[in-house]
C-alpha cells in the first residue's frame, strides 16, 4: 500500500483531542444532602455505565469516519505488480503526429485536433502520481521536461501543424534517449508507457531499428480521415533552364489524385510574372496528368510564379511557388593555350547575349572566375595543379566547362583533370577511322535543336583525335561518335557540368571549326551553361540560395512576406553569399510563398520556398502492419487502436495502480451514518 499524498496523515494527530476528551470528561458535581443514598447509588452506577458505552460507540463512528477522510485525501493505492519493488514514478509519454496530414478532416473535425483532445482525456484519466511527457515532430530538448496534469494541459493548447516529418524510428529514438538520460538525473522512473497518436503514413513511418532492451509499454493509436484521397501539386519544370528575353518557354505542372475516384477538369491557376491563366486538368484515380502553359519572358530581371489547385484536403501541397532570373547576358571566360584558334570568340561574339573574356593559362586567377557561366580551354596542352584546383572549385560552384587539348597534349597531365571530372580519359592518339558519323539526337541537350530529325548533315572531318577511355569511375554520355564506335564529343552526366572534345581544333587535326556543327554545340553549350539559381528551396531542408554582395555586410538579410519577417542562416563559401532556409527556427516561423530577400532596405532577390511532398501520398499502415512494424523492432506493443467514431479515451485502457480513495469516502458516509444512528435509538 502506498500514498499519493502521504502528508495528510499527518492530520491523524488531531485525534488525540477527541480521545482526551473521552477519556477525561471532567463535570462539576452539586453535592445534595438527603436522608439515604443506597437506592440512588444504584441508579447512579446504571446510568454511568450506560453513558460510557454511549461515548465509546460515539467516538469509535467519528474517529473512524475522521480517519477514512484523511485516507481519502492521502489517497491510498496498490502499485502495479511489476513496480511493486521498484522506487520512482510513473511516467506517461504522448507523442502527437503534428504533420500536416494530420490536418485532414476525420469523424469528428481535423485528425490533429482530434488528437489533442484525444491526448487531454488521456491526461484527465491518468492517476494523480504520474507525471508526463508531451513529445510532437519538434523533438527539441524543451519537451524533455516532464509535467503535471496542469502543466501538459497548457501546453498543448499550443502546439500547431508543422511541416516537419518524422519517422517512427526518431521518435522511439528520442524516447529511448530520453530513459536513458533520466536514469542519471534526479528522476526515477518506475514505469514508463508511450502513447502514439498518427495517422501512420506509409511514406513517413519508416523501417525501425532493433531495440536490445525496450523497457516501455508502447500504445499505437490511428487517427483515421473520413476520405483518405488527396489532390496536390507534385513537381514543376520547364522545357528548357535556359531563361531569355522574348524568348518561348514552357512551363510543365504534374498533379496527381490518389483518390480511388477520377477527378475531371481540374482548375489550375498558373501565375508567371503578369501571366494569370487557368488551365484544366483530368487525373485518374491514383494516377497523374501534366498541364502545360506556353509563354513569352517579356520582362528581365527575377520572375516569380506559383501555381495553385482547389483540394478539401491537405492544403499545404495544393500551392508550388518558383522563381527564376531572366538575365541580360551569359559570362563566357576563354582560356588560351598554346593551340588556341579564334572561333571560339567568333562564334559567341555572334549574339550580344554572351560577354566574352580572355586569359592565358598561366595567369587564371580565382578573380577571373567570378560570375562566370563558362569557361572554355583553348588549346591547353597541359593542365597545371593551380588551374585545375581553380577549375575544379568553379565546377563545384555550378560553372560549366567546355574543354578542347592542344596539339601537343600531355596525356598524363589532362588525365588527372579528368579524373577528377568523372571524365574519360585520353589513350593513344588516333590517325584511322575518324569519319563521324552518329548524333546523339535522343539526348536532352539536342532538344530543340533541330526542327526534324537529321538525316544527311555535313559531318566534320577529323584527321587525328584521342581515343577517350571510360572507367568505372566516369559518368558521361556520347554527344558525338565516330563510325568505330569511339567517343568525339561527350558530356558529363555526374556532379560536374563538363564537355569533352577528343580532338584538338587546331587545323593538322581537324575541320571541326568550319564545320556548322561547331557553332551550333558552342551555343547550345552556351545556353546550357547558364547558372540559374534553384527554383525554390524547401523549408527545413538542406538546400542554399545565392544572393548579392549588400552594401552594408553589417546588415541583417531579412527574408520578408506579407506579416512573416524571418532572418535565415547566411553564409560565404569562396566569393558568394549564400542562404539557408534549414533547421527548426525555420520550421516554426516560415511559410510556403514567395518572399522578397531585404538587407538594410535594399533588394538582394527573391526566393520562392515550398513544403516538402512525402506526406502528399496518403496510403496509411494497416493495423496489422503497426503491429510488425514495432513487434519486429523488439518493442512491447498493446494492440493498435483506432478512433473511429471515438468519445474520448475511455477505449485506451492504460496501466494504473488500484486505488482506494473513493472506497474510503464510503466508510466516511458509513460510519457518519452510523453515528446518526446509535444517537437516534439512544435518545428514543
Amino acid at each position: 500500500m502506498k500514498w499519493v499524498y502521504p502528508e495528510f496523515l499527518f492530520a491523524l494527530a488531531v485525534l488525540l483531542i477527541p480521545l482526551l476528551i473521552h477519556l477525561f470528561h471532567f463535570k462539576r458535581y452539586k453535592t445534595v444532602f438527603f436522608s439515604s443514598l443506597t437506592f440512588l447509588k444504584s441508579v447512579e452506577q446504571n446510568q454511568k455505565n450506560t453513558r460510557k458505552l454511549k461515548y465509546w460507540l460515539i467516538f469509535t463512528t467519528r474517529a473512524l469516519a475522521f480517519s477514512f477522510l484523511v485516507f481519502a485525501f492521502a489517497q491510498p493505492f496498490i502499485p502495479l505488480k511489476e513496480e511493486s519493488n521498484k522506487s520512482g514514478v510513473n511516467v506517461i509519454g504522448i507523442y502527437i503526429d503534428n504533420s500536416f496530414s494530420m490536418t485532414r478532416i476525420g469523424v469528428t473535425g481535423e485528425l490533429f485536433s482530434q488528437s489533442r483532445e484525444l491526448a487531454k482525456s488521456i491526461v484527465q484519466d491518468a492517476p494523480r502520481t504520474a507525471q508526463f511527457v508531451l513529445l510532437t515532430n519538434e523533438l527539441s530538448g524543451s519537451e524533455k521536461q516532464t509535467l503535471t496534469k496542469a502543466q501538459f494541459l497548457e501546453k498543448i493548447e499550443k502546439i500547431k501543424p508543422t511541416s516537419l516529418v518524422r519517422k517512427a524510428a526518431d521518435v522511439t529514438n528520442w524516447w529511448e534517449q530520453w530513459l536513458v538520460d533520466n536514469k542519471s538525473n534526479d528522476l526515477r522512473v518506475a514505469s514508463s508507457q508511450l502513447i502514439y497518436l498518427s495517422d501512420f503514413q506509409k511514406s513517413t513511418t519508416g523501417v525501425l531499428p532493433k531495440y536490445k532492451n525496450w523497457e516501455t509499454m508502447l500504445y499505437p493509436v490511428k487517427l483515421e480521415p473520413v476520405n483518405n484521397g488527396n489532390l496536390y501539386i507534385d513537381s514543376i519544370w520547364f522545357a528548357t533552364p535556359v531563361q531569355k528575353k522574348e524568348a518561348k518557354q514552357t512551363l510543365y505542372v504534374r498533379l496527381r489524385n490518389e483518390g480511388e475516384t477520377a477527378v475531371n477538369t481540374v482548375d489550375v491557376n498558373i501565375h508567371i510574372g503578369k501571366i494569370d491563366r487557368d488551365v484544366f486538368a483530368d487525373i485518374p484515380s491514383n494516377g497523374s496528368d501534366t498541364v502545360e502553359l506556353s509563354y513569352f519572358n517579356n520582362e528581365l530581371g527575377k520572375i516569380q510564379g506559383s501555381v495553385k489547385v482547389n483540394d478539401r484536403q491537405m492544403n499545404m501541397d495544393d500551392s508550388y511557388f518558383f522563381s527564376y532570373d531572366v538575365r541580360k547576358q551569359s559570362n563566357v571566360l576563354i582560356i588560351d593555350g598554346e593551340s588556341a584558334v579564334s572561333n571560339i570568340n567568333i562564334v559567341y561574339g555572334l549574339d550580344d547575349f554572351y560577354k566574352t573574356s580572355t586569359v592565358q593559362q598561366n595567369q587564371l586567377t580565382e578573380a577571373q572566375l567570378q560570375n562566370k557561366d563558362l569557361v572554355v580551354i583553348n588549346g591547353c596542352n597541359q593542365i597545371s595543379a593551380n588551374t585545375t584546383d581553380l577549375l575544379l572549385e568553379f565546377a563545384n560552384d555550378g560553372g560549366s566547362l567546355l574543354l578542347f587539348p592542344g596539339a601537343n597534349t600531355s596525356v598524363g597531365g589532362w588525365n588527372g583533370f579528368l579524373s577528377r571530372l568523372k571524365l574519360p580519359a585520353f589513350s593513344q592518339l588516333q590517325e584511322k577511322g575518324l569519319i563521324v558519323r552518329k548524333i546523339n539526337t535522343k539526348d536532352p541537350f539536342f532538344d530543340g535543336v533541330f526542327e526534324r530529325k537529321p538525316e544527311q548533315l555535313n559531318l566534320p572531318a577529323v584527321k587525328k583525335a584521342y581515343r577517350l577511355q571510360s572507367n568505372s569511375a566516369s559518368e558521361s554520355v556520347d554527344l558525338l561518335t565516330f563510325q568505330s564506335g569511339n567517343s568525339f564529343f561527350v558530356r558529363g552526366t555526374g556532379k560536374f557540368n563538363a564537355y569533352l572534345s577528343a580532338t584538338s581544333l587546331d587545323q593538322t587535326y581537324s575541320s571541326f571549326t568550319s564545320n556548322q556543327l561547331f557553332s551550333t554545340l558552342l551555343l547550345r553549350i552556351g545556353e546550357l551553361s547558364q547558372r540559374q539559381a534553384p527554383y525554390y528551396l524547401i523549408i527545413g531542408e538542406d538546400g542554399s540560395y545565392p544572393i548579392g554582395q549588400p552594401r552594408n555586410a553589417e546588415q541583417a538579410v531579412h527574408l520578408k512576406k506579407g506579416d512573416i519577417d524571418f532572418i535565415p542562416t547566411v553564409f560565404k563559401k569562396r566569393q558568394s553569399n549564400f542562404i539557408s532556409v534549414q533547421g527548426l527556427e525555420a520550421v516554426r516561423q516560415l511559410e510556403s510563398g514567395n518572399y522578397s530577400v531585404i538587407s538594410g532596405g535594399e533588394k538582394l532577390g527573391a526566393l520562392s520556398i515550398n513544403y516538402n511532398r512525402s506526406e502528399s501520398r496518403i496510403q496509411s499502415l494497416t493495423e496489422p502492419e503497426i503491429m510488425s512494424t514495432f513487434e519486429n523492432a523488439g518493442i512491447k506493443t498493446m494492440d493498435v487502436r483506432s478512433t473511429s467514431g471515438w468519445t474520448g479515451a475511455s477505449f485506451l485502457q492504460l496501466d494504473q495502480p488500484i486505488t482506494y480513495w473513493k472506497w474510503c469516502v464510503i466508510f466516511v458516509l458509513f460510519f457518519l451514518l452510523t453515528e446518526m444512528i446509535i444517537v437516534y435509538f439512544w435518545k428514543h
